[in-house]
Formats: structure tokens, C-alpha cells, sequence
């Protein structure tokens, strides 16, 4: 009878402690966040939903395409309907449209840091990315930047809400 009583207090106990979410880090769906201002130029609607597994980060996405059908070379990879990155330390190759781009991520923390090139039409593009998730979880920022060798650069940075 003892027993029983001490195992049914465990439970109750247990039973009456909240349920904490599991933090997730960088794997959710993420929203542009509509109180902050978009670079010119940037992709409208913009979702992306990522996953992530013991090698890296799938990031799938969704956006408004731009009224002229031209992308922003800056937004090259960020408005892509799929990107695979590797957290292993090896390079990573994905097709973004015609192009081909080759790229390095590594995680530190709530930071991710990736390193990218790619042929753009016989001119070499690189690129650097810093997603930065905030402390609470629910706001994620993207840094870009990025330069080519025919004097072309930008940079632009992007707010994310998680939902």
C-alpha cells in the first residue's frame, strides 16, 4: 500500500510541472517580420521552413516573385525554393536556378555562418551569410553580403518571426 501511494505522488508530481517546449533552435517556420523595413528590392512574402538533422539545415522557401522576374544578385540562395547546408565542415553544392553554388556553414551557438560562391553568368560571386537566432528563440535576423568580381556588391539584412 506504500508503495502504491509513493509511486502515485511521483506522478502527481511529475504530472503537475508545465510542459516546456523543446527548444528548437533554428528549425521552425520563419516569417519576414512585417514591423521591420526590407531592403529595396527584397522578396516579398518570404517563408521559410527549416529543418534540421545531424549533418546540417534544409531550408525550404516560399516568396512573392519580383514584379520584373530579375532577383537581386544579393538575395542569390535566400530566394531559392530549396538549399541544403552542411554543418559537417564539407562543402555543400546546390543548384539555384541555373547556377550552380558551392558553399561552407558552421554553427556556433545561435549563430550560423556560411560561406558561399557561385558562377553568375561568367562573373565569380561569393557571398556571406550570418543567420543569428535571438536569445528567446522566436526572432531570427539574416545578414547578407556579398561582392563579385566585376565590382558589383551588396548587403542586406532580413527579420525573421518565428511561427
Amino acid at each position: 500500500m506504500r508503495l502504491v501511494s509513493t509511486v502515485s505522488s511521483l506522478i502527481l508530481i511529475v504530472l503537475t510541472f508545465p510542459a516546456y517546449p523543446k527548444d528548437e533552435g533554428f528549425s521552425g517556420r520563419w516569417v519576414l517580420d512585417k514591423g521591420s523595413q526590407l531592403p529595396s528590392g527584397g522578396p516579398g512574402n518570404l517563408q521559410t521552413r527549416i529543418k534540421q538533422d545531424n549533418s546540417g539545415l534544409t531550408i525550404e522557401s516560399t516568396f512573392r516573385e519580383p514584379d520584373n522576374g530579375i532577383v537581386p544578385l544579393v538575395y542569390l540562395g535566400v530566394m531559392t525554393t530549396k538549399l541544403r547546408l552542411s554543418l559537417d565542415g564539407t562543402q555543400q553544392q546546390n543548384a539555384i536556378g541555373p547556377f550552380q553554388m558551392a558553399s561552407k556553414t558552421s554553427m556556433n551557438g545561435k549563430q550560423l555562418e556560411t560561406e558561399w560562391t557561385a558562377m553568375v553568368k561568367g562573373d565569380q560571386v561569393q557571398g556571406h551569410w550570418t543567420h543569428t537566432l535571438s536569445d528567446d528563440g522566436k526572432h531570427m535576423t539574416l545578414e547578407i553580403k556579398e561582392s563579385s568580381t566585376q565590382g558589383q556588391s551588396g548587403q542586406a539584412t532580413l527579420h525573421f518571426v518565428k511561427k
